[in-house]
């Protein structure tokens, strides 16, 4: 019993810090020594998913809350039940007895002894708005998104993302790291800056600095690191995951008001343009192979094109926003 014990407290260890690598060795170690536990570690695992308030669970007295949750369930009543269950569930309550009442009892106790209040943040359509919280991260939050977060960051380091995009800077903290729960998906962090587009079936994350860890809960094994100046992909549709350079992916110009580009072709220059400035751009002509190197920030969308003309042999006519460049 004190095995078992022991490895549940390694289970909430692991969950609460998946970046380390000796822990991670000894979970995966301990999954694959038999069925068994590797059907307990799917169960916790799921439980984990459901309930974000139990990132917290490795400060509580898992053996103390135990004990007051089983004192206030009849044992004989227990007793009765696993008896008179049917031969094929037997071996899953036998070991799952084992550790997940050590789990609810934790999410109980701590639900008797605190309470994570939530805030929301709500942008509309034109509006961008941000917060700074209180553990010295901040979030910005461009139109038409959502976020909620814990009040205190003292007792949690984890919010919700539902939909819009977010650019957020987050404060180091090498013991309680910081994650974002996404709509079948996750990210963790310990410190950095990243964009993130939530939509309808697909997110898209690019890191600016430091480094982050994505996670799929529809499948384990799609999970990738990624690094500043790097991105991804994630379908929530079909569970697919790209990674790709984004050196010139610009996703936080909605913020910043800067577009970088480096070895640029003009057909992506363009698509960038289109974005930050919401005008319709259409090439004609022959389009110039040469790759653009530039750093636009708080410029108009006239000075831009104006540039364009300087550095492309081409011709710029621009109705409204309908653009046409022509190659010559």
């Amino acid at each position: 019993m004190e095995k078992e014990q022991y490895n549940w407290q390694q289970l909430v260890q692991y969950f609460n810090n998946p970046e380390d690598p000796a822990l991670e060795k000894a979970i995966q170690e301990w999954r694959a020594a038999s069925p068994d536990n590797e059907q307990l570690f799917g169960q916790v695992q799921l439980l984990w998913q459901f309930a974000p308030d139990l990132k917290v669970l490795d400060q509580l007295n898992v053996p103390a809350a135990t004990v007051q949750l089983h004192a206030a369930l009849p044992y004989n009543e227990q007793e009765e039940k696993i008896h008179t269950l049917p031969a094929r569930r037997y071996k899953w309550f036998r070991v799952a007895a084992i550790g997940i009442p050590a789990l609810l009892a934790a999410w109980w106790f701590y639900h008797v002894n605190t309470k994570i209040s939530y805030k929301e943040l709500r942008t509309l359509a034109g509006n961008i708005d941000s917060v700074t919280l209180t553990d010295g991260s901040r979030v910005y939050l461009d139109k038409n998104s959502t976020i909620r977060y814990p009040e205190n960051m003292a007792k949690s380091r984890t919010l919700f993302m539902d939909q819009g995009t977010a650019f957020i800077e987050v404060a180091g903290n090498a013991v309680h790291p910081f994650i974002l729960k996404l709509p079948q998906s996750s990210i963790t962090v310990l410190g950095t800056a990243f964009n993130i587009q939530v939509k309808e079936k697909s997110i898209g994350i690019t890191v600016k600095s430091g480094k982050i860890k994505f996670e799929s809960a529809q499948n384990n094994e799609k999970t990738a690191v990624l690094i500043a100046g790097e991105g991804l992909e994630f379908s929530s549709a079909t569970g697919q995951l790209q990674q790709f350079n984004a050196i010139n992916s610009n996703e936080d110009a909605w913020l910043t008001h800067e577009l970088v580009f480096v070895d640029a072709p003009l057909q992506e220059v363009c698509r960038k343009i289109e974005t930050l400035y919401n005008v319709k751009i259409q090439l004609q002509g022959k389009v110039p192979v040469k790759k653009l190197n530039a750093n636009f920030k708080h410029n108009k969308l006239e000075e831009i094109l104006e540039i364009l003309q300087a550095a492309y042999p081409i011709s710029v006519q621009q109705q409204h926003n309908d653009i046409i460049i022509t190659g010559r």
